[in-house]
């Protein structure tokens, strides 16, 4: 039985309720969280106007906060039926990804770490932090034409992380880690609807080949750097080639190289659930990164999966879309920067050898 959510939204101090359609969308691969709402002409309240002029506002289920953003696209549409308004739109970390940081004098970061280089660049307030232990860089340099995310990314891909939204609508630097939702996702038993398995073998590639130039130093090993990641013995002969960005050691070269095989593959294979609540056992919103029980005997799960994109739709009435339901999609943890997952999952499910 689908659990009710009741959606409240809060901009300028007043509460918005009413909306018949919610949806959203987190993912450990996106830096801003996306959602959608709707509604009639009978609960738009002239207080809702103010979501019109991309003011901040925050989107709670049951009291609890789900997104912290702002409005991209307003909709209205009027007709003999009535008025409808849609609405779209982001968390905070869309000015990062949009907008391009002009306040920096050089646009150039030396010798501090990456969460250091994000909150120096963060003239937009959207807030940074991160659950890893991170070391300086050298030095991280902006290009002129690039949004402020996109720089961080980069680097953030020279070390294996992940730039994830989180509710209060800043980023973190984070890979998958062992926290874990309550309970465990089984076919067959509540509050799983069905679960689905996607695997798309071109996604996988081995060797994977990156290189790269030092900034200076001369000779072969500076002017023609090369990391290689063979992933299993058996796997086909299907070559990726890379090529790094900015300055990388030996060291993070080969990093880049496992971290790009790891992702390829696990991306590649997607179980999935689609659940008649937005929460775990023990009433936690669902929430990319942690890891997730899976158990879906017909395809041979039964593992940890770290969960990677979660979509929360509610809508009102009767019918087929109508109700409370999450959309969740898995990958293998070492795909997140994570550990192998306890479990005695088939090994199609496994991306490789973790980082």
């Amino acid at each position: 039985m689908a659990v009710f959510e009741t959606i409240s939204v809060v901009v300028d101090g007043y509460m918005i309720k009413g909306f018949q359609s919610v949806e959203i969308t987190r993912s450990m691969q996106d830096g801003a969280m996306s959602f959608n709402l709707e509604a009639s002409a009978s609960s738009w309240s002239p207080q809702a106007m103010a979501l019109r002029e991309g003011r901040q506002m925050e989107i709670y289920a049951n009291g609890d906060l789900v997104v912290t953003g702002a409005i991209d696209e307003y909709n209205s549409e009027i007709s003999e039926e009535g008025r409808s308004v849609s609405l779209s739109g982001r968390s905070k970390g869309r000015n990062a990804i949009d907008c391009h940081p002009i306040k920096h004098k050089t646009g150039m970061v030396k010798n501090k770490t990456l969460l250091q280089a994000a909150q120096e660049f963060d003239e937009f307030g959207v807030g940074w932090s991160t659950d890893q232990q991170l070391q300086p860089l050298a030095m991280i340099q902006r290009r002129p034409e690039e949004p402020m995310f996109h720089t961080i990314e980069r680097y953030a891909r020279k070390l294996g992380h992940m730039l994830v939204a989180q509710t209060d609508g800043s980023i973190m630097i984070t890979r998958a880690g062992s926290k874990r939702h309550a309970g465990a996702l089984v076919l067959g038993q509540s509050p799983v609807d069905s679960m689905g398995v996607k695997i798309t073998t071109t996604q996988k590639r081995s060797p994977v080949v990156v290189r790269g130039q030092r900034r200076s130093g001369h000779g072969k090993a500076n002017l023609r750097q090369e990391a290689q990641d063979q992933g299993d013995d058996g796997d086909e002969y299907r070559p990726a080639l890379v090529i790094a960005e900015g300055d990388h050691t030996d060291s993070e070269l080969q990093t880049r190289a496992k971290w790009e095989r790891l992702r390829m593959a696990a991306y590649g294979i997607r179980p999935s659930a689609k659940v008649s609540t937005w929460r775990d056992a023990a009433g936690t919103l669902w929430t990319p990164g942690l890891l997730v029980a899976v158990t879906n005997d017909i395809e041979g799960i039964d593992s940890d999966f770290t969960l990677s994109t979660v979509i929360l739709r509610q809508q009102d009435g009767e019918g087929k879309g109508a109700g409370t339901r999450a959309t969740l999609e898995f990958v293998d943890p070492k795909a997140h920067g994570g550990q192998t997952g306890a479990g005695t999952s088939d090994s199609v499910f496994s991306a490789g050898d973790a980082l």
